[in-house]
């Protein structure tokens, strides 16, 4: 039996190319998995494997070896019954229009991603992201954002999305709040502006009665980490992500990216 590998929609039109996601029980089989990515390697030029732990640093193919590209670290909060008021810098962002200050945060809040040290995405990493923000400003992938403003420039941002939680197996679910993108501008760090903007986060899962807050970052994230464990983050899991990239695809100038055929 064969893991099912699905396709990521978003990504694939963003690069030009299919990418598969595949997620993998911490007590994965190789065999089976070297199986499911041949099976597939017409499908998608980029498969993006999680391990559901701290898994090794490669995972060695017949034929390639796959370089573990980013660890990452899940953190999880109870929301607060009561929130203090918010600092009078904190604002939520309304308007439509994205502003140069927030693209230019969503730029910081993606060094540590693999989109930046894969090197076959990095040069598309600061479009990836310039658009993440602009889709996050239009709803489509944050439904609410928060700044920390000074003056009139926004110089902390944070966007988080309600999710759904199943409960149990009748099908009940309950809300969470999911911490998409975070960043302070490098010159206005270790200011107290990061926990600032969690408690903004805490404010508006309260007003919607969700339960709990999470938060995904990189394992290396060190000042992250440790503000959100002083906040009363608690560690829920780890994951490690690998990137396979099947070598039989071609760009072609009319078509764009297929998979090459075998000579006869």
């Amino acid at each position: 039996m064969m893991y099912s590998i699905s396709p990521v929609l978003w990504e694939s039109d963003f690069f030009a190319f299919p990418i598969g996601r595949l997620e993998l029980p911490a007590d994965y089989s190789l065999e089976q998995l070297e199986e499911s990515l041949q099976h597939n390697r017409n499908r998608f030029r980029l498969i993006c494997i999680s391990i559901d732990r701290n898994g090794p640093d490669s995972i060695r193919f017949r034929d390639t070896e796959c370089v573990c590209i980013e660890r990452r670290l899940r953190l999880i909060k109870s929301v607060p019954a009561n929130v203090a008021s918010l600092d009078n810098h904190v604002r939520a962002y309304t308007s439509t229009f994205c502003s140069k200050w927030l693209e230019q945060l969503a730029v910081q809040s993606g060094q540590l991603s693999r989109f930046r040290r894969d090197p076959e995405l990095s040069s598309h990493f600061e479009r990836l992201f310039l658009t993440w923000i602009n889709y996050s400003v239009s709803g489509e992938f944050a439904d609410s954002i928060w700044t920390w403003r000074e003056g009139n420039r926004h110089v902390g941002l944070v966007t988080i999305r309600c999710v759904r939680r199943q409960i149990n197996e009748h099908g009940d679910y309950e809300r969470d709040g999911s911490i998409e993108l975070l960043a302070v501008d490098n010159q206005f760090r270790r200011q107290g502006i990061g926990a600032r903007l969690f408690d903004a986060c805490d404010f508006w899962c309260s007003s919607l009665a969700m339960k709990n807050v999470t938060l995904t970052t990189q394992l290396e994230n060190d000042q992250t980490i440790q503000l959100c464990e002083k906040i009363g983050y608690k560690k829920s899991g780890e994951s490690t992500v690998y990137h396979y990239w099947n070598q039989g695809w071609i760009y072609d100038t009319k078509k764009g990216w297929t998979i090459r055929q075998a000579s006869n």
